[in-house]
This record gives structure tokens, C-alpha cells and sequence, in this order.
């Protein structure tokens, strides 16, 4: 049992890399039996971890037919945008509430991290050191609830930068603004961390263009038709 579930985490570690660093693209069929075959395993544990992939939203699964890595509509964006600026400002609340410096100090460490790779070309571990820096915030809230579903969530968001890396803001800009919400967080500023989170978000996920995100802050929603 131990060494089968052991085969199925290196088989989803595998596959979830391939689809992260683009060896397998958007839309593409899961190449189940070539993997299996490469790694060494039967079908059952790459079974296994195709499944945890669509748990995880990365890969669509078609029962009974084949599995492929997730398209994600257009408007996804925007959409996981509302849920992860909610997200975030919640995560932001409880880690000023908890939070030590060290803990922020691990942010800081990640920001760092993500900068080096983005010198050094690096996308893949740059774009995984920025979510790792958000994902942190999470951690640090000491919510193991909130944490369990940002992870699932950043998952997502490491996938799509990784589909689309014009997304990611110029690697300069990038790092002036977690520097400078890692201030707010040393600072215990609440105000200002709040400000901060949501402006980043806000941009990265092009809310400004999103009716529904304008429609939740201004508080203008369209009237519910009766039956």
C-alpha cells in the first residue's frame, strides 16, 4: 500500500511539472501509458495522479476516454480574481493578527528568490516563487482551512502564468511591490497591506474590465427576475 501510494505522488510530482514547465501544453491528451512506461509504473498509480491533477483543476478528465490539461475560458481571470482579492484580504487580516517577523521573514526570502530567477531567466522557478510568496500569506494566518484552498487556488494561478507569462507583471515592478507589502506586514499596517494586496491583485487579474468586480464594489447588481 505505502510503496503504491509512493508511486502515485512521484507520478503526480511528474506530471504536474510537465504541465507547469510546459511539456505538456493547454488542450494536449495526457500521454498516460508513455508515462507510466518512462517512469517505470503500471497504469494504476498514473491513474491516480491524473485524478488528484483534476481535483487540483489542471487537468480535465473525460471518463471512460482520455484526460487532458485544462483550458481555462477567458473570463477565468477574472473570475478567480474576485474569489482570491476576498481571499487575500482575509489571509491579510489574520496574518497581522498572527504573524511574527519571521514568518514575514520568509516572504521576504521568497521575494528575494523570485527576483533571482527572474535575473537569471528562470520562469518556471520564478513564477513558482511568486506564488510561493502569496501562498505564505495564507500559512501565515494560521487558518488551515483558508490554506488548503489557496493552495488548490495558486495551483491554478502557477498554471496560467505559466500558459500566459505576459500576464506577470516586469520583474522590477514585481519586486517593488512585494518589497513594499512586506513592509506593511513588519509595519503591522493593516490599512496599507490591504491597499497593497489589492491593487496587485486587481491589476494582475484585470479587474477593472470585469462588470461583475464593479458591480461588488460600487454595489450596483442587476435586479433578480421574478419567476
Amino acid at each position: 500500500m505505502e510503496q503504491a501510494s509512493g508511486m502515485a505522488n512521484m507520478a503526480y510530482e511528474t506530471l504536474k511539472n510537465m504541465i507547469l514547465s510546459q511539456q505538456i501544453k493547454p488542450g494536449e491528451r495526457i500521454p498516460e501509458i508513455k508515462l507510466a512506461n518512462q517512469l517505470g509504473i503500471s497504469r494504476t498509480p498514473m491513474r491516480e495522479a491524473i485524478k488528484r491533477l483534476a481535483s487540483d483543476g489542471i487537468v480535465t478528465m473525460y471518463p471512460n476516454r482520455y484526460a487532458e490539461v485544462t483550458v481555462f475560458e477567458p473570463n477565468w481571470l477574472q473570475e478567480v480574481g474576485i474569489i482570491r482579492l476576498a481571499l487575500d484580504t482575509v489571509a491579510a487580516h489574520l496574518s497581522i493578527l498572527h504573524g511574527s517577523n519571521y514568518d514575514f521573514s520568509i516572504m521576504e526570502q521568497y521575494n528575494e528568490a523570485c527576483y533571482k530567477a527572474a535575473l537569471e531567466g528562470n520562469v518556471a522557478e520564478r513564477i513558482k516563487m511568486n506564488c510561493m510568496f502569496h501562498l505564505e500569506l495564507s500559512r501565515i494566518s494560521k487558518n488551515e482551512e483558508l490554506f488548503k484552498i489557496q493552495e488548490k487556488l495558486y495551483l491554478k494561478l502557477e498554471y496560467v502564468q505559466a500558459c500566459h507569462y505576459s500576464y506577470v507583471n516586469p520583474r522590477e515592478e514585481q519586486y517593488r511591490q512585494h518589497k513594499e507589502m512586506i513592509k506593511a506586514l513588519y509595519d503591522r499596517d493593516e490599512k496599507r497591506f490591504v491597499e497593497l494586496i489589492t491593487s496587485h491583485d486587481r491589476n494582475f487579474h484585470k479587474l477593472e474590465e470585469s462588470p461583475a468586480y464593479l458591480n461588488a464594489i460600487t454595489g450596483v447588481f442587476a435586479p433578480i427576475p421574478k419567476a
